[in-house]
């Protein structure tokens, strides 16, 4: 409690300190972004939540800024956003997923860019409208709270080793989850040593982002996950682990995306497309071969459905910086057409539209993806998910509900009554803190 109260103390005082500054700008913000100071400013840059390497700061933020603007230095940080508040030490721009957003926006410290959009004169018509979209649902009263750089979107990566190996029929664009599990059961066999996994789903929660489903109920602040399509989601989800293989020594076996790359033991892998591609880079930099392809990811409903839930990575602005202009000059460039052509062409999925130049283009700089069923990204849009800030609470007592299923023997109902009251309990927790 003295930690929260001293928190909202430092973020107040930081608001009150830059109050002065921040009408000041305000009125500036009619002006030329050509008036922009062109002195010397370093600028931090931290990934509050998610995953974002190193060389891609290198490569698209640090090479690509230097050229364009000369002036502006970039320093990637990292620790406690927290303590940042508190110690007055809050990095200019801050990287983060959708699921990440709500939790920024609790700290209070998320610059609304529509006025820096309006005077650099952005056409927003050029991205993919469902990033601005996803985007734009976090702003209650039409704030624009980031701009984003790169998508996420996943398909179906199959190991044809695997199924030549035992004379199976690949994969095919536009499978149902139903037939893609029976295709996993003919896959998942013991075979000289070794143990071969049909289907990786990425875990019970990103199963389910095919259907968009919420964890928490925005208006009331309550668990919803006592329904019947979380229900259908956990029973299918169980069905594939009940065929032996899936469990040893009372344990889910660990058949990660990296295990699909790495140990070559898992014939498919329903995953995001840019983490899979990353870890075939580097499997492909170390001179090993691998013989893999690629569909759309499977479905609820044959022939229809969602790519999971829609999922940009993002880049803020904070209203603690010093910097904002100088901040929105990096942030509008990385959003661009210039860069995000060459992260495109790099294999990361564009937050413009996607045009037939556009598919045609991506992943043109990466040769082990000539010849692949690249297309398998677009033929699906992501969904509309509404997210919380319980979300990432509610994932982990999903998983836990799943798991509960397949290795304690507890039906759906019940463990899905327990995630529910798990949940309503944090939340309950995390209101009176």
């Amino acid at each position: 409690m003295k930690r929260k109260l001293v928190l909202t103390a430092a973020v107040l005082s930081l608001l009150l300190n830059i109050g002065c500054q921040s009408q000041n700008r305000s009125g500036e913000k009619s002006a030329d972004m050509s008036n922009i100071s062109t002195e010397p400013v370093t600028l931090k840059l931290m990934v509050a939540q998610g995953f974002f390497a190193q060389e891609d700061f290198e490569s698209y933020f640090v090479e690509q800024v230097k050229k364009k603007y000369p002036y502006i230095t970039l320093e990637m940080v990292s620790g406690k956003l927290e303590d940042m508040i508190t110690s007055g030490e809050v990095p200019d721009i801050l990287i983060a997923g959708l699921p990440g957003i709500p939790s920024l926006q609790d700290l209070q410290i998320i610059e609304d860019l529509n006025p820096y959009i309006k005077k650099l004169g952005m056409d927003l018509s050029k991205f993919d409208p469902v990033t601005i979209e996803a985007i734009k649902k976090f702003g209650a009263k039409g704030e624009m709270v980031a701009l984003p750089f790169r998508m996420n979107i996943p398909a179906l990566f199959y190991n044809k080793d695997i199924f030549d190996r035992f004379g199976i029929t690949y994969p095919k664009d536009g499978m149902a989850w139903e037939e893609t599990i029976d295709l996993a059961r003919k896959l998942t066999r013991m075979d000289e040593g070794v143990q071969y996994l049909g289907l990786y789903t990425g875990g019970a929660d990103r199963f389910a982002m095919g259907l968009t489903l919420p964890y928490v109920n925005k208006q009331t602040n309550e668990a919803v996950l006592t329904t019947d399509s979380w229900a259908k989601v956990l029973n299918l989800y169980k069905t594939l682990h009940d065929i032996p293989g899936f469990v040893k020594d009372g344990k889910i076996v660990n058949n990660s995306h990296t295990v699909f790359v790495k140990e070559k033991s898992v014939a498919m892998a329903g995953y995001w497309g840019a983490d899979v591609i990353g870890e075939i880079d580097k499997l492909q930099k170390s001179g090993q071969d691998f013989h893999w392809d690629m569909v759309s990811l499977p479905t609820f409903e044959k022939g229809s459905g969602y790519a999971w839930q829609a999922e940009t990575h993002n880049m803020f602005v904070t209203t603690t910086s010093k910097h904002k202009d100088q901040a929105f000059q990096v942030v509008s460039l990385v959003a661009g057409e210039e860069v995000q052509k060459l992260i495109n062409k790099s294999g990361r999925i564009t937050v413009l539209k996607k045009s037939e130049e556009t598919k045609k283009e991506f992943g043109t700089d990466l040769e082990f993806l000539k010849g692949k069923n690249t297309n398998a990204f677009f033929t699906l849009q992501p969904g509309m998910h509404e997210h919380t800030k319980f979300d990432l609470k509610g994932r982990s007592f999903i998983v836990e509900a799943s798991n509960d299923m397949i290795l304690k023997g507890i039906d759906v109902n019940t463990a899905l009554r327990n995630a529910q009251e798990k949940l309503n309990q944090y939340i309950r927790e995390q209101t009176v803190k």
